[in-house]
């Protein structure tokens, strides 16, 4: 199911940027056909989906996007509604008509706000690893965990930093280290400030009232070792999403789209194949 060191990171497209309303977004594309869009994770980019962005593009037109305040990207305000605009700008300006959407964790959160918001726009729409939100007024202090990785990133420098964030994300052993690499590099480089904003604007979200609303289909994807998303929290999201297709990724982490690409790839191209 997973990798080995005979493989490698497939070659990324080069970066794209648009001028949204709320300032410049950046993302990756590949391939022809219908939309295939995906979203990344507190410690991700567009860098991230770099598999995906391989496997997918023999038969669709693939986008990872740089959430604001990622990559490329301008930041935003602290609010999950400020995250949904900037999408459904981007969507808008990347294809007419509906698109299959990919929300990985924080991916997750903001993708199912905007499947429910506005249906007519996702075909189909895949959960990854993701949460309802934390649902905490905005009155609550940024959490004590934030605080020390910020404390830890300044002491120890982005490449260290990268590092051990790689390795919350994957399992310590039988990853190959040319995927560690590849993680850690992707951590690396997030921007303190949008990671800043990104889990205050988690903190706050709660999607709760709006998950019984979604109407198109729906694959959650939930990884067996996963360590990162409170089972809380996906108990919510699988009591609230409505006519759901569930699959526990057995021995997978918080990052299966780098641990078992081939696998999580087939879970996807299964589900939006199905007329």
């Amino acid at each position: 199911m997973t990798l080995n060191n005979a493989q490698k990171i497939p070659d990324l497209p080069p970066l794209k940027t648009l001028a949204l309303a709320h300032g410049k977004l950046s993302y990756r594309e590949r391939g022809k056909g219908e939309p295939l869009v995906f979203l990344h994770g507190l410690l991700g980019s567009s860098k991230a989906w770099a598999f995906q962005l391989e496997d997918f593009s023999d038969q669709y037109c693939v986008a990872a996007w740089d959430a604001p305040g990622y990559g490329g990207s301008d930041l935003t305000t602290v609010s999950i509604d400020a995250y949904v605009v900037a999408l459904g700008a981007f969507l808008d300006e990347l294809s007419d008509g509906p698109v299959n959407l990919v929300g990985h964790s924080m991916g997750g959160t903001v993708a199912s706000r905007f499947a429910a918001l506005h249906p007519d726009k996702v075909r189909r729409l895949v959960l990854s690893c993701t949460h309802p939100g934390y649902a905490e007024p905005e009155s609550a202090p940024m959490s004590e965990k934030f605080e020390n990785r910020m404390r830890e990133l300044q002491e120890i420098g982005a490449e260290e930093y990268g590092r051990r964030r790689a390795k919350d994300l994957l399992p310590f052993e039988g990853i190959p280290g040319f995927v560690l690499n590849h993680a850690a590099l992707v951590a690396s480089e997030t921007r303190a400030e949008g990671l800043r904003r990104a889990t205050r604007m988690l903190q706050f979200a709660d999607n709760r009232p709006l998950l019984p609303k979604l109407s198109m289909p729906v694959l959650i994807l939930t990884g067996g070792a996963d360590k990162v998303v409170q089972p809380r929290l996906t108990a919510d999201l699988l009591a609230l999403t409505p006519a759901i297709e569930h699959i526990e990724m057995p021995g997978l982490a918080h990052a299966p789209y780098f641990q078992a690409p081939a696998y999580y790839d087939g879970l996807i191209r299964d589900f939006l194949s199905v007329n």
